[in-house]
């Protein structure tokens, strides 16, 4: 029996992926995810990347990889690699997106609590590179997993990491630079063709917030964080109410504004997910009723998982799995909110 050298064996794998990956371009970003993104551009090891909390150099294209940031399986997953790990997404029943579930295919990765790290679980899994990119990491814990295997981080901040972020980060660390840019232009494209779609939306100011209940507040989303930023990239504009917050709390991604102070953080479209049960408690307070985008049901509630998890961190495979249906909803709303204009 013939035995392939390791560099033929690569060689395989690269002309493989380059395949799927034109393959896939051929569909259209919209098309249903039943196949990866691979590569087209050469991978080259080792590999540096610069992120928050130094460098890290990957020594070869890593087999055994860890997904310990929310999302970042998505980005990885996109790229044509399946994780061994990758956290839980408790919003699921499987504990897996379902834009994730086509590419995994028959594999079954183990699933992380996106909340506290298991060192000891991440070291038995025997990884060659740990990807933590949208995550609260500090250096301490970057210093730990780094004893475990080369890790990437993010570069902005804890929870700040976009979907840009995440999938430039995530090339780099594979080799896959040039890559990494054609799968993000290639969805702010379609973000593009959906705003064009959707001309209601340009210029329309937004309030993103969310309710837990038993509080006498909404918190509300700044400039900044991943619900926010989408929107404004859609073409819409963040509410001078919430431009003010911003600017009074540097630093800060959200703030909690008290249900009588409402009217401060008014909008054209108010947006807003909730988790089991807060929906209702929101909309029983009369002071939320009486708030102006409520009124004129310029109100976008997300309560459904795919909603709310693609709205809240949207990522390279989430943002042609449900988008094409929420920015409709958010179209709807601000032509509502015109209409209503136009008459007085």
């Amino acid at each position: 029996m013939m035995h392939r050298s390791g560099s033929a064996a690569i060689d395989d794998e690269i002309r493989f992926r380059r395949r799927a990956f034109l393959g896939l371009c051929l569909g259209g970003v919209f098309g249903p995810p039943t196949a990866a993104y691979a590569g087209s551009g050469a991978m080259s090891f080792p590999v540096s990347v610069d992120h928050a909390f130094g460098k890290t150099v990957v020594p070869r294209l890593p087999r055994r990889i860890v997904c310990a940031g929310f999302c970042d399986d998505d980005s990885l997953l996109a790229f044509g690699l399946r994780p061994i790990a990758m956290v839980r997404r408790g919003m699921f029943k499987s504990g897996v997106a379902p834009w994730c579930e086509p590419l995994l295919g028959e594999s079954r990765p183990v699933l992380l609590d996106g909340v506290s790290i298991d060192y000891e679980a991440i070291l038995a899994l025997e990884p060659d590179l740990i990807i933590n990119v949208f995550s609260g990491a500090d250096e301490l814990v970057y210093r730990k997993l780094s004893t475990i295997a080369p890790t990437i981080t993010y570069r902005s901040g804890p929870w700040l990491a976009d979907w840009r972020e995440q999938t430039r980060l995530i090339g780099a660390a594979l080799g896959r630079d040039n890559d990494a840019e054609q799968l993000i232009s290639r969805t702010r494209g379609s973000i593009g063709e959906l705003a064009a779609a959707n001309p209601s939306l340009a210029g329309r100011t937004f309030t993103f917030a969310t309710h837990f209940a038993g509080s006498g507040s909404m918190v509300v989303y700044l400039p900044g964080e991943t619900r926010v930023d989408w929107l404004i990239e859609l073409g819409m504009a963040v509410a001078p109410g919430v431009d003010r917050l911003a600017k009074a709390n540097p630093g800060r991604t959200s703030v909690d504004v008290s249900l009588e102070l409402l009217d401060t953080v008014d909008a054209d479209v108010l947006v807003a997910w909730y988790e089991e049960g807060a929906r209702q408690a929101m909309e029983n307070e009369p002071l939320f009723q009486m708030f102006s985008p409520v009124r004129r049901r310029a109100y976008v509630p997300l309560e459904d998982p795919l909603s709310v998890w693609a709205a809240s961190w949207p990522s390279v495979l989430s943002i042609p799995h449900v988008f094409p249906r929420l920015v409709p909803a958010l179209a709807d709303a601000a032509v509502r909110t015109k209409g209503q204009s136009e008459e007085l």
